[in-house]
C-alpha cells in the first residue's frame, strides 16, 4: 500500500460497501474472525472497496495480496488495510503496563478497583471458536472507563524515546502500521465490538489526541457510520479555517488515514491472544524504551511459559494462570474451596518449577533459549538472578502490588540452579502447621516463601543501601528513628533464622492476614499476635529481627528432583557458599556479650508486653463483673513464678561483674 497526500478527509463508506466487505472476507478462505467484528472494523475502510475484493469463481473475496500470516505467533492472518485514523483503541493488556492493573490470578482481586477480567476466545452460537477475543464487563460505562484508563496509563510517561512521538505523527504521519485484534465487550446493555492495538498502543494514543475523537464513543456509538460522517465534517470545517502549513488541522491531515493490520483468522483460535500479544511481548523483553522492571521481567517470564505451551509440556489453562491471564481455580490441581493463601502459594510453587527444571526435564534446554542463555555453557550466577527475576515478577501477579522482583535474587544458590529445584509439594499452610516442630518446613518457608511474603507485606525491600530504601515506613505513625539499617534479603532471612518462634509466628499472621484482607499484626518473641492489635512496619520488623543477628540460613530441605538419581541422600548447598574462618575466642566473648545485650533487651520488651497483658486481663475481667481477676492460688502461684525468674536473673547477671580480688592479711614477721 502506499500512502496518499489528502487535502481533506474522505468520507466514511456507506452501510452496503460495509456489508459487500464484510461478504466478501466470509467467504476468503481462512478468514474466521466474526460478521461483527469485521462490520466494526470495515465501518473504518478509508480507501475503494475495489481495491481490497476481487472476483473468484463468481463470488468476490479479498484480494489474497492483502493477506499474510505471521511468521511466528499461532499461525494468525492479518489482512493489511487502510483506515481513518481515528479507528482502533487502547488495548488495556499492554505488557508495558500490567502492574497498573489487577490480575484475575490474584485471589483478592474482587475487590480490586482495576481488576481486569479473564480474557476468552470469543464464541458463536455453534459454540465454535473464531478470531476475536471477549471479556465481560459489568456495563457500558465500565468499558469506557477501562478503556479510558488505559489511554492514560500511555499518556504517564513516554519510555526513553528520544523524540516526541506525537509531534513525529503530525509532521511525517504514521509509518509503520499498528496491529488490532478484534475484542467484544459484553455488557447488560449489549455487546460492543472493537479493535484494540495490540502492536503501537501509543501511535493510537496519540493520533486519537491529533484527530481530537473520543475512541470510546466512537467505540460505543448506535451508528458508527454516522458518528464518524459527523467527525469527518468536523474536521473538514477545521480545514477551511487553516491559514498555513504548519495550522495543527493541517498537520493532522498526516494521520487521518493510516495503514493497519488486522487479525481477521487463526489457524488455531483457542491461542488467538498469545498469537495476538507476541509481538508486543518481543517487544518489552529487549525493550528499547522505558519499561519498569516489573513489567520487563514479567514479559520475559511468559516469553519462557509461551515456549513450554509451544512444546505441549504445559495446557493451555496452565499456560494462561501461569501468566496471569486467568483465576487460580481453574487449575484442576486447586482443591475446590481453596483459600486466598494457598491459591497464591500453588501458583508460585508451580511457577519456581518452570524456572529451575531438574536435569533430563524437557524445559531445561527451552528455558535456556527463552532467556537466551549461551548454549553450552553451564548456568551461572547471572543466568540464576535474571531466571529468579521473572519468577519473583510472575509470583506478584497474584497480589494486588507488585514488589521489586530483585526480592528473590539470593534465595538459591548457582549449584541448585544448575541442579533444578523440587520443593516438598505441600502448601505453606501445611508447612505452616509444623513450622515450629519440623526443621525442613522451617527452611522451605523462609527460603522460598518469606522473602515474596515480606516484600508483600511491606516489611523489606530490595534496595540494598539506597537512601529510598533507608526511608522509614512506620504504618502507626509512631515517633522514633527517621531512617533503618541498611541490609540484604539475605540479612533479613538469616536473621529470621536465628528468632525461629518470632519468624513461624509472623508467618503465620501473614497467611491469616491474607485470608481476611486485613493489616498484618505485630508478632512477639514467642510467636504471639499482639494483643492491642499494632500493625507490623518496617521499622518494627527491623527492631524484632535485628540486622546482623544470624549468620545463616537454615539448611534447605532434603529435595531430591524428580528425573534425577534418587540412590544416596542429597542435599541442597546453604545459601552461604563460602563460610568464614573459625572465629577467635575474643571474637565469640564479643559475640556471645552481644547476645547477652540482645536477650536483656527482649526479656525488657517482655516485661513491657507482660503489663500490657496484666492491664488488658484486669480491664476485661472488670467488664464481666469478675472479681478478683485472678483466683487466690492462681495469683499466688503466678507472683511465685514471677519472683523465682527474677531470682534467677539476678543470680545469672552477677556474673556480669568485675570479680572481687581476695584480701591477704598478713601477719608481721617475728
Amino acid at each position: 500500500m502506499t500512502s496518499e497526500s489528502l487535502s481533506e478527509y474522505p468520507n466514511p463508506h456507506k452501510s452496503e460497501d460495509v456489508v459487500r466487505l464484510v461478504e466478501a472476507a466470509l467467504a476468503t478462505d481462512g478468514i474466521d474472525a466474526p460478521r461483527e467484528a469485521l462490520a466494526a472494523a470495515f465501518a473504518y475502510i478509508a480507501e475503494p472497496v475495489d481495491r481490497l475484493v476481487i472476483t473468484q469463481d463468481g463470488r468476490e473475496r479479498i484480494h489474497p495480496d492483502r493477506l499474510s500470516r505471521q511468521p511466528d505467533g499461532e499461525g494468525a492472518l492479518e489482512l493489511s488495510v487502510r483506515l481513518f485514523g481515528c479507528a482502533g483503541s487502547t488495548w488495556e493488556r499492554n505488557e508495558r503496563k500490567n502492574t497498573c492493573w489487577t490480575s484475575p490470578a490474584n485471589p483478592a482481586s474482587a475487590t480490586a478497583q482495576w481488576m481486569l477480567p479473564p480474557i476468552e476466545v470469543w464464541r458463536g452460537l455453534d459454540n465454535k471458536p473464531a478470531a476475536a477475543l471477549s471479556v465481560t464487563m459489568a456495563s457500558a460505562k465500565r468499558v469506557v472507563e477501562v478503556i479510558s484508563r488505559a489511554a492514560e496509563l500511555l499518556a504517564e510517561d513516554d519510555g526513553r524515546r528520544r523524540y516526541d512521538l506525537t509531534e513525529d505523527l503530525l509532521l511525517n504521519g504514521q509509518a509503520v502500521p499498528c496491529l488490532m485484534v478484534a475484542q467484544v465487550y459484553r455488557t447488560p446493555e449489549g455487546d460492543f465490538w472493537a479493535w484494540p492495538t495490540v502492536k503501537g498502543n501509543n501511535r493510537t494514543k496519540s493520533r486519537h489526541q491529533i484527530l481530537k475523537s473520543d475512541q470510546a464513543a466512537l467505540l460505543t456509538a448506535p451508528d458508527v457510520t454516522a458518528a464518524l460522517q459527523l467527525w469527518a465534517a468536523e474536521r473538514n470545517a477545521e480545514l477551511e479555517h487553516a491559514d498555513s502549513d504548519d495550522d495543527p488541522a493541517r498537520l493532522a491531515l498526516q494521520v487521518a488515514v493510516v495503514d493497519a493490520r488486522l487479525i481477521v483468522g487463526c489457524a488455531n483460535p483457542e491461542l488467538l491472544y498469545q498469537a495476538a500479544q507476541a509481538g508486543n511481548r518481543r517487544d518489552h523483553i529487549h525493550a528499547n524504551l522505558g519499561f519498569t522492571a516489573n513489567d520487563q521481567e514479567r514479559a520475559i517470564g511468559r516469553r519462557v511459559l509461551a515456549e513450554y505451551r509451544a512444546a505441549g509440556i504445559i495446557k493451555k489453562t496452565e499456560f494462561d494462570v501461569l501468566a496471569g491471564d486467568l483465576p487460580v481455580t481453574r487449575l484442576p490441581e486447586c482443591p475446590p474451596d481453596v483459600g486466598v493463601c494457598e491459591q497464591r502459594d500453588l501458583r508460585c510453587r508451580l511457577l519456581l518449577a518452570q524456572f529451575f527444571p531438574a536435569a533430563g526435564d524437557r524445559r531445561r534446554r527451552l528455558i535456556r533459549k527463552a532467556m537466551a542463555e549461551p548454549d553450552g555453557e553451564q548456568l551461572n550466577s547471572q543466568h540464576t538472578v535474571e531466571r529468579l527475576r521473572a519468577y519473583s515478577a510472575l509470583c506478584s501477579v497474584s497480589w494486588s502490588t507488585a514488589w521489586n522482583p530483585r526480592v528473590d535474587d539470593s534465595t538459591v544458590p548457582v549449584a541448585n540452579a544448575r541442579a533444578g529445584i523440587a520443593i516438598s509439594g505441600k502448601s505453606a499452610v501445611q508447612l505452616l502447621a509444623v513450622a515450629d516442630k519440623e526443621d525442613d518446613a522451617f527452611a522451605e518457608l523462609v527460603r522460598y516463601r518469606a522473602p515474596q511474603w515480606l516484600a508483600a507485606f511491606k516489611l523489606v525491600d530490595a534496595d540494598r543501601g539506597s537512601m529510598g530504601a533507608q526511608a522509614n515506613r512506620s504504618a502507626d505513625g509512631e515517633s522514633g528513628p527517621t531512617a533503618r539499617d541498611r541490609r540484604g534479603i539475605t540479612d533479613v532471612l538469616a536473621a529470621m533464622n536465628a528468632r525461629r518462634a518470632q519468624a513461624v509466628g509472623l508467618l503465620r499472621e501473614m497467611a491469616a492476614a491474607m485470608e481476611e484482607g486485613r493489616a498484618l499484626r505485630r508478632v512477639d518473641a514467642f510467636g504471639i499476635v499482639d494483643v492491642v492489635g499494632k500493625v507490623a512496619d518496617q521499622a518494627w520488623f527491623d527492631d524484632a529481627f535485628p540486622k546482623g543477628t544470624g549468620t545463616r540460613l537454615p539448611r534447605p530441605p532434603y529435595t531430591a528432583p524428580a528425573s534425577a538419581p534418587t540412590s544416596g541422600r542429597q542435599t541442597q548447598r546453604p545459601l552461604f557458599q563460602t563460610l568464614p574462618p573459625p572465629p577467635s575466642d575474643r571474637e565469640l566473648a564479643d559475640t556471645k556479650k552481644a547476645g547477652v545485650r540482645s536477650v536483656l533487651k527482649q526479656i525488657e520488651d517482655l516485661t513491657k508486653d507482660l503489663a500490657v497483658l496484666v492491664d488488658a486481663a484486669h480491664s476485661h475481667a472488670a467488664a464481666a463483673h469478675m472479681s478478683p481477676t485472678w483466683e487466690a492460688n492462681e495469683s499466688e502461684r503466678l507472683n511465685v513464678q514471677a519472683g523465682n525468674i527474677i531470682e534467677s536473673l539476678k543470680h545469672v547477671v552477677e556474673g556480669t561483674r568485675p570479680p572481687v580480688e581476695d584480701i591477704v592479711v598478713g601477719t608481721p614477721s617475728s
